[in-house]
């Protein structure tokens, strides 16, 4: 029986082993080409047109480090944030985008409450003061370039 093995074979000196390993690696690759899971991620070669954030601040604007306050992180008081406005907004058969102002701020201090007491709950000094929840709006116009909007959310 004769068994596979990293091993070159004994005429073959290593260093020519292991470009003979490589050439085959490359040739693989260009063979298959951008197929899962040998592709680029695209996901990171545009900017959008428009796109947000969300953080987390004093009343001067000053922002709060998240996870150290709060025991989550911006991304997801984000995610948190738009999966409660969206079912806020489903009830009357509306989407997100379509929010009101209005829905926007009563989810936001919805937000700011659970918040602290998340933060609380797992040990962390919470602010006492007022504390404010503040949407970033980047845009990119047709000359390219990069427009900053903030919106309060809510303060509570």
């Amino acid at each position: 029986m004769i068994e596979a093995s990293s091993q070159p074979p004994e005429s073959m000196p290593p260093k020519k082993w292991a470009a003979l390993r490589v050439f085959g690696l490359v040739l693989a690759l260009l063979l298959i080409g951008e197929q899962f899971p040998f592709s680029y991620f695209p996901m990171y070669s545009s900017f959008d047109p428009s796109t947000d954030y969300y953080y987390v601040a004093d009343s001067s604007g000053e922002p709060f480090a998240c996870v150290e306050i709060f025991g989550t992180s911006t991304a997801n008081v984000k995610k948190m944030y738009r999966a409660r406005l969206q079912e806020r907004v489903v009830m009357r058969g509306a989407l997100e985008d379509d929010a009101t102002d209005e829905e926007r701020h009563q989810v936001g201090n919805l937000m700011l409450e659970y918040l602290r007491e998340l933060g609380a709950h797992a040990g962390k000094t919470v602010p006492s003061g007022p504390v404010v929840l503040i949407r970033v709006i980047l845009e990119r116009n047709t000359t390219g370039d990069i427009t900053r909007h903030e919106l309060v959310i809510a303060e509570g």
